[in-house]
């Protein structure tokens, strides 16, 4: 009889410790995907370059000491200028600054992720999930991309889905036996105030889950001291920030102008076609958990992540990544094997076994993880032996454009810089001081090139047509109030209807100093300076 290869031994050894240990692997996971991010200390892009300068245009802000929601309007929430001004104060390089501050936010989330998953899942469920978030964390992509669509541009949604998920998880009660409540409350709290303060639509749907929790008979209690802990927290922010109102109100402007539901039903309808295979693969799983063992509360969970999830992408530039149906089809996994081991369960079958309910969940999580192991390892490569081309406009020389076979994006990401090299040409030949500025018709990457003094009371990510419209907008004389030069731009159809709520304020206050063929530039005169 043959004796089984010895490289098989050692896989199964290594294995079986990894089981044993799942918090310590999913720990080592984090820190290996942290150095990652930050050791080549660069960002890598193909895409979406205008997202992209939109946060570090707030980043700007923060160096010159301004306040997110109270000097600045944004439809995303504090922590989204934090989390990349973090890793700007560390390094000093503005390419560095999401890599670094994501690479940090990753230790914390991985803290959580190390308490939660193994606490409530067996390891074999504990350790892919936990990979598969962190990965979606720290993967410089958007959710639902192609591997080479390399961006940070709305990296807070990310973080939204990975907090949520880690979240949704606590549904399930813990199956250790060591005691878990007092890091049960803390890591519900973290998220919740994490979600908040990221953008207000994951905050929404943390807290309807917390209040879903009091309903439990076993876990009232720690949803409830989460929410008390959350709202204490929040209330000192507050005392320090003084921002929670206008953060509200610069949410409502959005939801009003974009629609609590955006866009149209057979819009609704492709985006649940688009997301169909996830559902189906949730629904199997609750149809056996439903079989073996009937829980109303189960089901009622597994819908509610469900509606949650669409409404979440409806509310994103996203087409598919509903991280949280991933985390209901773990928890509902979880529920089968435990309801396995019970002693009155219905006997397992040749399909329906233990070892099916976790390669079926693996098969779930597997493409995803493979889809962002790839992107992560093609950011890292490229940055780390400087491939693309750096861009040429000042203090961004380490924000790296690439062609990864991406010619559309690239070419357009090309045009995009020629247009803002345009702009600097026209600011740098003005007689008058330019500072402070607002560009009307997109984002202010100027501010942040030429480190002008940032203006107060106008808009970092509050998008035309998607945070505001020709009804709901910030009003002209705060907007423009605190402004020495206007730049409207020409290119690409220009600003549309943007201009019927802002242009005639720019005609009474301001006068023409510059026009190139991608811009107008207006200039305060002395006399109303």
């Amino acid at each position: 009889m043959l004796a089984p290869p010895a490289s098989s031994g050692v896989l199964a050894t290594g294995w079986h410790t990894l089981q044993r240990h799942p918090a310590r692997a999913l720990l080592i996971a984090c820190a290996v995907l942290a150095l990652l991010l930050a050791v080549p200390g660069e960002t890598v892009t193909t895409r979406t370059l205008e997202e992209l300068f939109a946060i570090l245009d707030g980043v700007h802000r923060l160096a010159w000491g301004k306040v997110p929601n109270r000097d600045f309007h944004s439809a995303i929430g504090p922590l989204a200028y934090y989390i990349p001004g973090l890793g700007y104060w560390l390094t000093g390089s503005f390419g560095a600054a999401l890599p670094v501050g994501m690479a940090l936010l990753l230790l914390p989330f991985g803290a959580i992720a190390a308490h939660i998953l193994p606490s409530r899942l067996s390891p074999a469920l504990a350790l892919p999930f936990g990979c598969f978030l962190l990965l979606i964390l720290a993967v410089p992509m958007n959710l639902g991309d192609a591997v080479n669509a390399l961006s940070f541009g709305q990296f807070y949604n990310r973080i939204g889905w990975v907090g949520l998920a880690l979240l949704l998880v606590m549904f399930l009660p813990p199956e250790t036996g060591r005691p878990t409540l007092l890091l049960d409350i803390l890591c519900a709290a973290v998220l919740t105030l994490l979600l908040i303060y990221c953008r207000a639509t994951y905050g929404i749907v943390a807290v309807g889950f917390l209040l879903f929790m009091l309903t439990g008979r076993r876990q009232w209690l720690w949803a409830g001291t989460a929410l008390i802990l959350a709202a204490a927290v929040a209330g000192l922010i507050e005392l320090f920030w003084r921002g929670s109102l206008a953060y509200w109100q610069d949410s409502l402007l959005a939801f009003s102008a974009g629609g609590w539901l955006r866009f149209t039903p057979r819009q609704w309808l492709d985006l649940f076609l688009g997301n169909t295979a996830d559902y189906l693969l949730l629904g199997f799983l609750v149809g056996i958990a439903t079989w073996r063992r009937f829980s109303l509360r189960l089901v009622l969970f597994a819908v509610l992540c469900g509606l949650a999830g669409f409404w979440l992408l409806n509310q994103n530039d996203q087409r598919w990544g509903m991280i949280v149906i991933h985390a209901a089809a773990a928890a509902v996994a979880e529920t089968i094997l435990r309801d396995m081991r019970r002693a009155d369960a219905r006997p397992v079958g040749a399909l329906v076994n233990p070892a099916g309910v976790k390669l079926y969940l693996f098969g779930f999580l597997f493409p995803t993880i493979v889809h962002c192991a790839i992107a992560l390892s093609l950011h890292a490569g490229t940055a780390l032996v400087n491939g693309g081309q750096a861009l040429t406009l000042p203090r961004l020389e380490a924000v790296r454009l690439a062609d990864l076979w991406t010619p559309g994006d690239f070419g357009g990401s090309r045009w995009y810089t020629d247009l803002v090299a345009d702009g600097l040409g026209a600011i740098e030949g003005l007689d008058q001081p330019a500072a402070p500025l607002v560009v009307l018709g997109g984002p202010n990457p100027f501010s942040l090139i030429l480190d002008l003094q940032p203006a107060r009371g106008d808009t970092a990510h509050l998008r035309w047509g998607h945070h505001q419209n020709e009804i709901h907008q910030i009003p002209a004389a705060e907007m423009l109030g605190n402004t020495s030069t206007v730049l409207e731009r020409l290119a690409a159809g220009g600003i549309g209807t943007m201009g019927a709520a802002y242009l005639p304020f720019v005609s009474e206050n301001f006068e023409p100093a510059a026009q190139t063929p991608n811009w107008r530039i207006f200039q305060r005169p002395d006399d109303l300076q």
